[in-house]
């Protein structure tokens, strides 16, 4: 068993899903819209309007090392509640390569811990992005073992 993230938007998952795809080198590898499961939606009446048929039902990206990351936008009748309590956690070999991460995912967003050295012996940061989603990075610097 896997476990797999799953990021669910208020519909501008298409935005998103580029967005992280190109922060993480990541690639796209499913893509399906509201519209392209019109029929399959409609048996189970849960009808949407036209403004919502390009909206993301599905999509997934790979990350290089091969985790896979799952998203998408809420059906237009279910209500968004954005939560606090969720957020991602990134564990990083190469402090440069966090850096780089940092930096990308709070372009436009909100730095709640900026990159610093933490008690654990590691370097630390936490950013709520310019989609809120909250990410906790972290890369360690000296063995804990």
């Amino acid at each position: 068993m896997k476990i797999e993230p799953m990021l669910v938007f208020d519909g501008d998952c298409s935005e998103a899903l580029k967005f992280y795809t190109e922060v993480f080198n990541g690639k796209q590898v499913n893509v399906q819209t509201y519209g392209d499961n019109r029929e399959h939606l409609a048996k189970e009446h849960r009808n949407f309007t036209p403004k919502w048929k390009d909206k993301i039902m599905h999509a997934s990206f790979v990350i290089p090392s091969g985790e896979k990351i799952f998203m998408a936008d809420r059906h237009e009748n279910t209500e968004f509640h954005q939560g606090n309590a969720d957020s991602l956690a990134l564990e990083f070999v190469d402090e440069n390569d966090m850096e780089k991460i940092y930096n990308a995912l709070s372009k436009d967003g909100t730095i709640v811990v900026p990159i610093q050295k933490a008690f654990w012996h590691a370097m630390y940061a936490e950013i709520t992005d310019k989609f809120k989603k909250h990410w906790k990075l972290n890369c360690q610097i000296v063995s804990l073992d």
